[in-house]
């Protein structure tokens, strides 16, 4: 069975570094471990490479600028590739190479799936045409997607939906020395991401690092003006390699994630999955995450880490001294959050669960 794995944008500095992209990239090189697979997405240039078993295909972007499909891009050699696959997993729905894919697909009897990663409906709401109902199935990251999904018209959707939630590498693990009153955020400078209400909840003796690429200056300006006087720093230049350690160095991982954000912008997609939540809890982190989309489905309160309201810095702040005030507390929680997602979201358990999906 060859496999291809379809994503607009991809995990690197000259595309996107996004829990989005990470997800597609890390999916495809599990299911190239079980099966003949490819990962194609889009590029100012052509390219072409092996990455261990995984093949790597990256088409010339050739959709026209200024346009409605800003983001959305495209090459004729998608075409191509489709014919080679068996299956079309597709990342990102409502964008114009899904939309592309599942109708060359299907003409093609090839089976076509699609994953929504929170991002594609916002980018292209023109693209919302009554191709999706055409695809195979959709395989989502959460049961809050699911249901989420499933309040959709009949015609907006296809009928089947599964749940293959996402996970970790073998690289996220305990490693090095904690600091018992460092606090962590990682993800990108964007605003559903609630990283104001985190940077509040800092005083001394916590500290705070916010690590992330910025997506948004004027939200990223208004973080520094508020973590002026608190003892927090920002990194935008971590490398990848270099989050383990980062993890494993925290007392916790903050995940403040909001559906009313700063400036009074609304998502009602903040966490389809949280990836940095289960990363830390994979270096044996407990994760303080906000009680919006996916996060509860990820931590089990007061076991794994902890979920307070979202936009509340003063329950941040409590579970903060809660986890510093018993060391030996804090430690059995790194351990459950660890085992819990080895016992559910490795990127193997995932690929299994879609080569499944694929089969039948």
């Amino acid at each position: 069975m060859n496999v291809m794995h379809l994503s607009p944008t991809w995990f690197g500095d000259q595309s996107v570094v996004g829990g989005g992209e990470r997800y597609a990239w890390e999916l495809a090189r599990a299911c190239a471990a079980e099966t003949p697979t490819t990962f194609v997405s889009f590029a100012e240039s052509a390219g072409s490479r092996q990455e261990g078993p995984l093949r790597v295909r990256l088409l010339p972007n050739r959709a026209n600028r200024p346009s409605p499909l800003e983001g959305n891009p495209f090459h004729p050699g998608l075409y191509a590739e489709i014919a080679r696959a068996d299956v079309i997993h597709c990342h990102q729905a409502d964008t114009y190479p899904t939309n592309a894919a599942i109708v060359a697909g299907r003409m093609l009897a090839r089976k076509v799936f699609v994953s929504d990663l929170g991002g594609g409906h916002m980018r292209a709401p023109s693209l919302r045409l009554p191709i999706l109902p055409r695809a195979t199935g959709m395989l989502l990251l959460s049961e809050y997607s699911k249901a989420r999904w499933q309040k959709e018209p009949a015609s907006r959707r296809p009928r089947r939906a599964e749940v293959v939630y996402g996970g970790v590498d073998a690289r996220f693990a305990p490693s090095g020395e904690r600091d018992p009153h460092h606090v962590l955020f990682v993800g990108r400078i964007v605003r559903h991401k609630g990283i104001e209400h985190a940077i509040a909840a800092i005083e001394p003796p916590f500290t705070m690092t916010v690590a992330g690429r910025n997506y948004d200056r004027p939200y990223a300006a208004m973080l520094r003006e508020t973590a002026a006087l608190r003892p927090v720093r920002f990194r935008e230049d971590v490398a990848d390699a270099a989050l383990p350690a980062l993890y494993s160095s925290a007392l916790a991982t903050v995940m403040p994630s909001t559906y009313d954000a700063w400036g009074g912008v609304h998502t009602d997609v903040p966490e389809l999955l949280g990836l940095a939540a289960l990363e830390s809890m994979a270096c044996g982190t407990p994760a303080i995450v906000s009680r919006v989309g996916s996060l509860p489905e990820l931590v089990e309160d007061g076991v794994t880490g902890f979920i307070v309201p979202p936009n509340d810095p003063a329950a941040i702040r409590d579970a903060l001294r809660t986890l510093a005030a018993s060391p030996a507390r804090r430690d059995e929680m790194g351990r459950a959050a660890r085992a819990a997602v080895l016992a559910r979201f490795t990127w193997q358990r995932t690929a299994r669960r879609c080569l499944e999906a694929y089969r039948q």
